[in-house]
């Protein structure tokens, strides 16, 4: 002896074909009007209510809700919580309606995605003006004011960083690339929803014979300090400041052990340089050399509660470092400096950029061009790197003597997704957006930018010790970083237009 047992879906199939032909032919006469109605939008975690529907003749309404069609145990009253569990599942309602007679008809309401962000209308990028000033970017709203919506814009396949407004102003930084906007919709309990406007491309910049743009030669009066239109000296540790140039983080965010101040770097005398004169970066030692301001803390002057340490830690040594953010920009184009350092252990001498927008979306979103990096316990090897989101590809120039030591031109050549190393006019490494998508960085650039398709500000420093350097790691121990006073030279540092492309921004 057996029952034949009914699947669930033969239950879910009778009801629908009970809802055409009624449950007998006393009930044939009575029929659903209206039927159920969900919510437009459903999301897990929620109370999803059901609208009842409208019938010919006055019933008693029951329920009973469904996933992917299949009836949910014990989901059987008016209201039905979302679980987790119902992600992108198919969620309905079964509707019985029974009657003064004992008869009974169904009817089931319409299937909602749960997660699925309902959003009518289109996503379109065009220009403001005759003039082409401008992108504005027109995206629907949602009718729930709960709906959050980001704006992203993209160029030559990589995120715009930190412009997240309707409004894009166009600029030489789009040169060469093709650009489209996104809107992308979210909600707790909710899948994210993105609409992708249409692309506009822009040209690339006219092919013109390369020539100088700006330039300093260092050459002014002996003593006096970098030209203020075009650089700031930095203030600081590293670790507190209100200098609005200078980024708060622990020792320069390397452990670095040196207390930068104004006047370290100067114009001063130099066989070897080109004009006779240079930029002389030096880093004096503090117990040998204390310099008449000090003493000055350190990130290591305290300890992790911020308390100072007894008997006092201060900064071992005060070197310089200049910059020239919110004085001069650089975008794109062929940018050089000619330097040559003492390359003595504990050394970091540096040539480098950082992205003009620093201060708004902070490092490393603003991006870090590294054009020269020389380790003084490594003097016969420079390197050159870039910075991004969770990415650092670079490489590397090695010599048979000391590459610090002596006078080399370090540079960069610079195109939209495109940036090239170079010591003494020989490229070494180049480097383009796609490498970033490849091993071992695999990024997808609309989230994880390029990060190099902006202006740049140019930064010249001598530091000293750090993690890279060596700061109680190797290659440098503290104890091998001897008290001599350490210096930087730079005899000049200049900027050309490259293939067409180059802007120098004043700020």
């Amino acid at each position: 002896m057996f029952r034949n047992r009914v699947p669930a879906f033969a239950i879910v199939i009778a009801l629908l074909v009970s809802v055409l032909v009624g449950s007998s032919a006393e009930a044939a006469a009575k029929k659903n009007v209206l039927l159920p109605k969900l919510p437009a939008m459903v999301g897990t975690g929620e109370i999803v209510k059901v609208t009842a529907g409208k019938w010919s003749a006055s019933a008693k309404l029951s329920y009973q809700w469904l996933l992917d069609g299949k009836p949910i145990k014990s989901a059987t009253k008016s209201a039905y919580t979302v679980p987790v569990t119902a992600m992108n599942k198919m969620l309905s309602v079964v509707e019985t309606a029974k009657f003064s007679d004992g008869k009974s008809l169904f009817a089931n309401s319409i299937s909602r995605k749960v997660g699925k962000l309902a959003i009518s209308g289109t996503a379109t990028i065009a220009f403001k003006d005759a003039q082409k000033s401008a992108l504005v970017f027109t995206s629907p709203n949602s009718s729930n004011i709960a709906v959050a919506k980001k704006i992203t814009w993209i160029a030559g396949e990589s995120l715009v960083e930190g412009e997240n407004n309707a409004e894009l102003p166009v600029d030489k930084r789009f040169e060469s690339l093709s650009l489209y906007a996104r809107a992308t919709y979210s909600l707790a309990g909710y899948l994210p929803l993105t609409l992708t406007s249409n692309s506009v491309s822009f040209d690339a910049a006219g092919l013109s014979e390369n020539a100088l743009i700006w330039s300093d030669e260092f050459d002014g009066e002996l003593g006096a300090s970098p030209d203020s239109t075009d650089w700031h000296d930095v203030t600081g540790n590293g670790r507190t400041t209100a200098d609005p140039y200078t980024p708060v983080a622990t020792g320069w965010g390397n452990l670095e052990r040196q207390y930068y101040l104004p006047g370290a770097a100067i114009v001063s005398e130099s066989d070897a340089a080109t004009d006779g004169k240079a930029l002389k970066f030096t880093a004096t030692n503090q117990s040998v050399n204390p310099h008449a301001q000090g003493p000055f803390d350190c990130w290591y002057s305290y300890n992790w509660k911020g308390e100072r340490y007894n008997p006092r830690k201060d900064c071992e040594w005060v070197s310089g470092k200049i910059t020239t953010e919110d004085r001069i920009g650089f975008l794109y184009g062929h940018l050089e400096a000619r330097i040559k350092t003492t390359g003595t252990a504990g050394t970091w001498s540096a040539f480098w950029m950082l992205g003009q927008d620093y201060q708004k979306v902070g490092w490393p979103g603003c991006g870090e061009i590294d054009i020269h990096e020389g380790n003084g316990a490594i003097p016969k090897t420079n390197w050159g790197t870039i910075h991004g989101y969770s990415y650092w590809p670079g490489g590397q120039v090695n010599k048979q003597t000391s590459i610090l030591e002596d006078w080399h031109v370090y540079a960069i050549d610079w195109k939209p997704n495109y940036l090239a190393f170079s010591v003494d006019g020989e490229i070494y490494k180049t480097i383009t957006h796609n490498d970033l998508k490849t091993a071992p960085w695999n990024l997808d650039l609309t989230k994880n930018a390029w990060e190099f398709n902006k202006p740049q500000f140019a930064i010249l420093n001598l530091a000293i010790g750090g993690k890279i350097i060596g700061n109680n790691n190797l290659p440098v121990r503290l104890t091998d970083i001897n008290t001599d006073t350490k210096t930087m030279e730079v005899d000049y540092i200049r900027y050309s237009s490259l293939d067409g492309y180059g802007t120098l921004i004043r700020y």
